[in-house]
């Protein structure tokens, strides 16, 4: 009736020239049509709740007293239930997911497990024999002031009472001294200035017994070339690769210098044969040159570039006979103090000579087992050349013995390595997937996605890294996932803290 009433008047022009009759009659049919709508409304609503209510008594569920009678359990007295109880292996199968085993108590004990509540104990060799890794090299990550360095120390030093031997073969900060010498080891520094010298082109060690003197020859030779081949690469302009001729003429030049077997040979004899290299032993132009002329052109820019170890602020640092140094194979730890030559722009490579000189010692053929730890990570992200010897180490690691340890601020730093291309980001992901254990520390902005990419994380997971506290950090050993908050004595808090500047500790 409301739509008839207001029909007749749809003719008119204006709402001004109805009569006053008219104009209320509008209204009256205005307000009945909302009146309508909102009927039809609430209408619809009491139908549909009506219909869900329907729907869900047509289910079968249980009472909410329970089932009647004697299968509702009821008693007349409180029910008491009786304990049970069994071994973790039986609860374990019968509630699965709710606490994480760990690993056994055979090795360091570095914390607590969040995720379990038990004691977190740790060994990289262990685990080895006991299949449950596949390598012993370790990976950690984390922002700065997160607990990297700490649990590192606490890794190594806890770990030399199992006879663990720890090597440092680049302390970047000179944090590492006070641990190795509290543990009875050696700690050089080295820098302009001091009095201790590492030659890199140096066997530190003497011939290992049951080696034959071709078999010594032959792997020294090749670690000092794979050195001088990764340094002059870094050292050539915009660190670019050397070429087939200039590869030859490096190492003809370290050919000529080792001829002289009373010698002990140095950089600064490489630089000088490859600027005035000489004929062979029988008068003979090298194999690959057609002439001298040629030789000596291929071999001028390598030597420049060689020489800025030998040359400048970097003279006798690395050129010249190792002095005040001796490499104790018997000594709990080693480390090389560099933090002399912080802000240098090249202490990468001196990293690379300390690293060598450090790592050629180790392969003594010995069956000691050792940590070696590579602090500052993104220094050796930084180059190619840097990222190949790095992945040799690490495929060497078990006929060594060796638990290779590199630390690094965040997994983005994977994805600007080296010169950024492809095969760069490859080699640095290759250095995580070859090592069993990774460890990530509190994450934030790009690195969390980084390290979701990189280990595969869940999104639980993932959304741990930027909530982790200072020590607490997630571990992937193997295939499984253990939080882990390390702990340390007050005695280690007093060694390993890197915060003393900031917190007044040290005063």
């Amino acid at each position: 009736m409301a739509q008839e009433r207001t029909k007749r008047y749809v003719g008119s022009t204006t709402f001004g020239e109805l009569t006053r009759k008219e104009r209320r009659e509008i209204q009256r049919a205005e307000r009945s049509l909302l009146a309508e709508a909102r009927k039809r409304e609430a209408d619809e609503r009491v139908s549909a709740a009506r219909a869900e209510k329907a729907a869900w008594r047509s289910k079968d569920y249980l009472p909410a007293t329970g089932e009647p009678g004697p299968a509702g359990l009821w008693t007349p007295r409180p029910y008491k239930a009786i304990p049970h109880r069994a071994s973790t292996g039986i609860l374990g199968a019968a509630y699965p997911y709710l606490a994480d085993p760990g690993f056994g108590a055979q090795g360091m004990m570095l914390g607590q497990n969040r995720l379990g509540g038990s004691a977190f104990v740790y060994d990289p060799f262990v685990l080895y024999k006991q299949g449950i890794i596949s390598d012993p090299n370790i990976i950690a990550a984390g922002k700065v002031g997160s607990g990297k360095s700490t649990l590192m120390k606490a890794l190594t030093w806890r770990g030399a009472v199992f006879g663990y031997r720890t090597y440092v073969p680049a302390d970047v900060k000179g944090e590492w001294t006070l641990p190795i010498q509290r543990m009875g080891g050696q700690a050089f520094e080295l820098g302009p200035g001091m009095l201790a010298r590492i030659n890199p082109l140096e066997i530190p060690i003497k011939r290992p017994a049951g080696m034959s003197d071709e078999v010594w020859r032959e792997l020294s030779w090749k670690r000092r070339f794979l050195l001088l081949e990764t340094i002059t690469e870094r050292l050539m302009d915009e660190g670019r690769t050397l070429r087939a001729q200039e590869r030859t003429a490096l190492q003809y030049a370290l050919t000529q210098v080792l001829r002289n077997e009373d010698m002990k040979p140095t950089l600064g004899h490489v630089v000088k044969e490859l600027w005035h290299p000489r004929e062979d032993e029988g008068g003979r132009v090298p194999d690959g040159f057609s002439s001298m002329e040629e030789l000596r052109a291929d071999s001028r820019e390598v030597g420049h570039a060689l020489a800025r170890l030998t040359q400048g602020a970097m003279a006798g640092v690395l050129d010249r006979p190792s002095h005040g140094v001796e490499f104790d194979q018997s000594a709990p730890g080693i480390s090389i103090d560099v933090s002399r030559l912080e802000g240098n722009d090249l202490l990468d490579v001196v990293m690379a000579c300390t690293s060598s000189w450090m790592e050629s010692a180790l392969r003594d053929g010995t069956d000691s087992q050792r940590f070696m730890v590579y602090d500052e990570g993104w220094r050796v992200f930084s180059r190619p050349s840097l990222l190949r010897r790095m992945q040799e180490n690490w495929k060497v690691s078990r006929a060594w013995g060796i638990s290779n340890v590199l630390v690094f601020h965040g997994f983005g730093d994977l994805n600007t390595a080296g010169d950024g291309g492809d095969a760069s980001r490859t080699m640095a992901r290759n250095l995580v997937n070859d090592s069993a254990t990774v460890i990530s520390f509190r994450q934030t902005g790009e690195a969390v996605d980084a390290a979701q990419d990189t280990l595969d994380l869940t999104d639980t997971t993932r959304g741990l890294l930027p909530k982790l506290r200072k020590g607490q950090s997630v571990w992937r050993i193997g295939e499984r996932m253990s939080l882990v908050q390390v702990s340390r004595t007050a005695r280690e808090a007093a060694m390993f803290d890197t915060d003393e500047r900031m917190t007044g500790a040290a005063a």
